[in-house]
């Protein structure tokens, strides 16, 4: 086992494991001789590809390639692995994902030095478990004669399920080279073991590519570049290789035909995939991070993982009976609580025991839950000014300054126990600040029917609470009584609508870049012609149904050539 790593730096070179480096679009393998290979469509390396009509090439995507997330990482190594122990959690203590607009799928993910180390030791784990299982993953009668047929055997069956494509001839022998560096005053096994290593810290596993067959100024997808981006994007984790069998001649609308054929938009992982897209979004995956101020807040430890669980279980149920609903996600009288939640005043039935579906007509949606009101809130106090900019960025797309573009200071109002947060905060409504705080602590306002960890509460230090608002220039425009008259109203907003695609559209695509704006306003004016409609009247929107869309578009096959 000493040979090893050294084994490893030596062939490294050979294989591109330069961990904080990104390979260049032209440098993706050509087809080789066993399959069609990497591009897997007979189009002119010169040329530019036939666009569909209306579809412009300014609007389309740029050819790239992304890394894939920690999430999705793992669940490519269980695809790979199974679900032994040693497999199990293997990313769990990875360098958390950077996050575009909240959602950790994203095209500006990185390896940096501390990841490239991470990868290394669980490449390292998963490859001792390749070598332990030699006899069924790499098996050889004779490994004194057939040791190199049996190694390429091994690498391009195992490759084609890492890489999500067959190999190209040139990958092959890189891998051999590899495999000799250890088999050479080594074994058998150990050759196959650092191969195993190499192949999960290549760019080939680690990374999806979307440049079909670059350079050209206009791209098709390859088949299996289509079937993984449409596979992570539904279950969050790789294709079959059966799948990829299947659409290893076809071309990428087939390819695309092909697999929304399938069962992929059905079961655990599509709905695993729609509980993790909302909650980024929402940014209620956050909340068992937070800290409270245990003076004020000294139940938020015990309840946080509970508020957790109530979203998480909501979001399963939406997705799974409920047609995966924007109305109901917005404006739903149920949710799922245990008794941790009832018995800490959440304003919900008496519950006891474990987690149970409940109806709660007095505290509605997935904006009036836990975990939602104790992400944006401060420490030791609500903050109306948190909950109003999330509730207008993420949910109702209405702009909001950033204090520091326009360059001036907000102040917040010092603490005064005989006044309300909302008697404080009315220092926002004089001078330079009116002008955007009259509209973002209106929206917090509505909210403060709940304190910083979720609470219900009816007074804020003995006087009453005033959760009255009134919103503008939205297209919900009006006065509410309370948080649950304004989510009532927004779940029906053709705005909110139109909000909501656009912040799929970026969890999706996997950017939030301003340069993309074109790409999602052609995504958006396309969604919008698939959505069904009631005597001319749009009635709700599906979650799943816009990612179908988002799949279904004509520009999602095609990239253009980066500027």
């Amino acid at each position: 086992m000493r040979l090893l790593p050294n084994a490893l730096a030596v062939a490294a070179p050979l294989l591109g494991l330069s961990f904080a480096c990104q390979p260049a679009a032209d440098q993706h393998p050509s087809s080789g001789t066993g399959g069609s290979g990497a591009g897997g469509s007979a189009q002119n390396l010169a040329g530019s590809v036939s666009l569909p009509p209306g579809t412009q090439a300014t609007a389309l995507l740029p050819a790239r390639i992304r890394r894939l997330s920690d999430a999705e990482y793992q669940a490519s190594v269980s695809a790979l692995f199974g679900d032994s122990p040693a497999v199990a959690d293997v990313s769990k203590d990875f360098v958390p994902d950077s996050r575009q607009s909240g959602f950790t799928l994203n095209e500006a993910q990185r390896v940096d030095p501390v990841l490239a180390g991470q990868l290394a030791a669980a490449a390292t784990q998963l490859a001792a478990e390749v070598r332990k299982n030699v006899g069924q993953r790499a098996p050889c009668d004779n490994p004194a004669t057939d040791a190199d047929k049996c190694a390429t055997a091994f690498i391009t069956s195992f490759g084609f399920q890492a890489y999500r494509r067959p190999l190209a001839d040139d990958e092959v022998a890189q891998l051999m080279t590899v495999f000799h560096a250890a088999l050479d005053g080594g074994s058998y096994d150990e050759g196959i073991e650092l191969v195993a290593r190499a192949m999960l810290q290549s760019a080939g596993f680690l990374y999806l590519t979307e440049i079909g067959q670059a350079p050209a100024a206009t791209v098709e997808l390859t088949p299996f570049e289509v079937v993984s981006a449409i596979s992570y994007l539904i279950q969050g984790r790789p294709p079959s290789p059966d799948l990829l069998m299947q659409v290893k001649d076809m071309r990428a609308d087939d390819a695309r035909q092909a697999i929304l054929a399938t069962d992929l938009f059905f079961g655990t992982y599509t709905r695993d995939r729609v509980v993790r897209v909302i909650r980024e979004w929402l940014g209620t995956d956050q909340v068992t991070q937070l800290a409270k101020d245990t003076t004020k807040y000294a139940d938020f430890d015990k309840v946080k993982a509970d508020m957790a669980g109530e979203t998480t279980d909501f979001l399963a149920e939406l997705a799974q009976t409920h047609g995966s609903s924007l109305r109901e996600l917005l404006a739903a009288d149920w949710t799922w609580a245990n008794g941790n939640l009832a018995k800490l005043g959440y304003g919900m039935p008496e519950v006891t025991g474990d987690f149970q579906h409940i109806s709660t007509p007095n505290r509605l949606g997935i904006l009036n839950q836990g975990a939602f009101l104790s992400v944006f809130a401060h420490a030791q106090e609500t903050a109306p000014v948190l909950r109003g900019v999330a509730v207008m960025r993420r949910v109702a797309c209405v702009a909001v300054g950033d204090p520091v573009n326009l360059t001036t200071a907000v102040v917040p109002p010092p603490p005064d126990p005989m006044k309300t947060t909302r008697e404080r905060f009315a220092a926002h409504s004089v001078g330079s600040c009116a002008a955007c705080h009259d509209n973002i602590d209106n929206f917090g306002f509505a909210f403060e029917g709940f304190d910083a960890m979720g609470k219900a509460r009816t007074d804020d230090g003995g006087k009453p609470i005033d959760t009255s608002v009134t919103i503008a220039s939205t297209d919900f425009a009006g006065t509410y009584a309370d948080s649950n008259a304004l989510v009532k109203a927004m779940s029906v907003s053709p705005q909110v609508r139109e909000c909501f695609a656009r912040h799929m559209f970026r969890a999706l695509a996997a950017t939030s870049a301003d340069a993309i704006r074109p790409s999602e306003d052609d995504f958006v004016t396309y969604w919008k012609t698939t959505l069904p409609q009631t005597a001319g009247t749009v009635e709700d929107v599906g979650i799943v149904d816009t990612l179908k869309a988002y799949i279904n578009s004509p520009a999602f096959i095609y990239r253009r050539a980066q500027q």
